[in-house]
């Protein structure tokens, strides 16, 4: 067979432009909150020690160079509530502290620590789910302000956590916000921004840029919040927090997505857009700016091992809240959840 040597030229200047292209790329998958069950204030966990409870999305988890997930509530053996548990209104999580080998195992490798249910235990809590991480070689950040750090394919990376809550970072101060990225963004090559803000529940699937309240108590304006980090040197902010999973837009060519809702949450009433468990996969180039992405839909209910989800029913609810949120900064995004840059005009 001849070979046109005009063809050879152009392929191997495609592949090397390629190679340029993602050199140093790296690629990221993100989740919303995990809670693998709860044995306070009386129990109700997951059979097999909860062994079985990422056996459906194992594989997907670990198919990243990094992969982060939010952890609510406290990895412990007894300690002091902090709360005066009410159903409805106010919960204090407890899971076992070997448990913390299920997280390792499902593929992950950071875990955010700032949210409001952190402190359910007070500092005795925060310290032993530090510890249970630590000894499974799982690192964590967002405690006392935390960074979590990595270096991967070249890349200095920094993932830097914010939330409501006591004893971490606030997203409710934004110029504080700020110079902590900047200062960050000084010292390494991709920032990610987590937060744990926003109301909670199906009132509040759709973002606006304005100062959210849920039950009284303050959750944040997460638009403006996730813009000023973004202006500082983030490269991708995560959110988490309302329950539900929210809109994405790209801002300075970074992607934003405001709320991945839950991802493995025992035990709760799941049986609406809550029990959608969106698994966020991005590509950013070696200097933060996204390239692609993909929402691998997943699909909680209640009392049931967290499974994928053929009807794609995460990404095509994160694909309409996007466009109606963000009619013109939304991402294009398929009903399989391709997620893509917008083309510049």
């Amino acid at each position: 067979m001849l070979i046109n040597p005009s063809r050879t030229r152009i392929l191997v200047t495609l592949l090397l432009t390629a190679g340029i292209f993602f050199a140093g790329s790296l690629s990221v998958i993100t989740v919303g909150d995990i809670m693998m069950g709860s044995d306070y204030p009386s129990k109700n966990l997951p059979p097999n020690q909860g062994r079985d409870l990422f056996k459906n999305v194992n594989s997907t988890l670990m198919d990243a160079d990094l992969t982060l997930g939010n952890l609510e509530g406290t990895l412990l053996t007894g300690g002091v509530c902090t709360k005066k548990v009410q159903k409805g209104r106010c919960y204090a999580f407890r899971t076992p502290p070997d448990w913390a080998e299920n997280l390792l195992n499902a593929g992950f490798d950071f875990m955010n620590l700032a949210n409001n249910h952190m402190n359910d235990f007070g500092a005795g809590g925060i310290k032993g789910t530090q510890n249970a991480l630590s000894d499974v070689g799982l690192t964590y950040g967002g405690a006392y302000s935390k960074v979590g750090q990595f270096e991967i394919n070249g890349n200095k990376i920094a993932i830097v956590s914010f939330s409501t809550s006591p004893n971490t970072n606030s997203v409710f101060e934004i110029p504080k916000a700020q110079r902590i990225v900047a200062a960050q963004a000084k010292l390494n090559d991709i920032i990610i921004v987590s937060f744990h803000a926003g109301g909670e529940g199906l009132k509040f699937l759709h973002t606006r840029d304005t100062f959210e309240y849920f039950m009284g108590w303050p959750r944040g304006n997460v638009v403006k919040f996730s813009r000023a980090v973004v202006d500082s040197g983030a490269d991708f902010v995560w959110g988490h927090g309302p329950h539900i999973p929210r809109a994405m837009e790209i801002y300075n060519d970074r992607l934003i997505a405001y709320s991945l809702g839950n991802f493995c949450t025992w035990g709760f009433n799941l049986g609406d857009e809550r029990g959608y468990a969106p698994i966020l996969k991005v590509v950013l180039d070696s200097t933060g700016v996204f390239q692609h992405g993909k929402i691998i839909s997943g699909i909680q209910r209640t009392y049931k091992y967290l499974a994928l989800d053929s009807l794609h029913r995460a990404a095509k609810l994160v694909k309409e809240l996007s466009v109606q949120d963000f009619p013109d900064s939304a991402p294009i995004i398929s009903d399989q959840g391709m997620i893509y840059p917008r083309i510049k005009e």
